[in-house]
């Protein structure tokens, strides 16, 4: 299934924050590093070039970020689903 869409950054923090007690991030200068439970995603981006104060990621990002994670398993995947509908996991 193909996924069209972008979600607000503030939104994936939230979502992270809630669904992933802690995780880490750290901002590198194209993108940020996730860490959480030994595992890591390199790879979300921090939003397109000008004003990045709350950019739109691209929704096969976040679920790519949210396979890496092992966050599309139980017992995270319903505070996932309940956070995040737009991805349809």
């Amino acid at each position: 299934m193909s996924s069209f869409g972008r979600v607000p950054l503030q939104q994936i923090w939230a979502m992270l924050d809630r669904c992933a007690p802690g995780h880490a991030r750290k901002l590198r200068e194209h993108n940020y590093v996730v860490y959480f439970q030994g595992l890591s995603y390199p790879s979300l981006p921090v939003g397109e070039h000008g004003k990045r104060e709350n950019p739109s990621i691209q929704i096969g990002k976040i679920k790519q970020m949210v396979r890496q994670l092992g966050l599309n398993q139980e017992p995270f995947l319903d505070c996932v689903r309940r956070l995040l509908p737009q991805l349809r996991l």
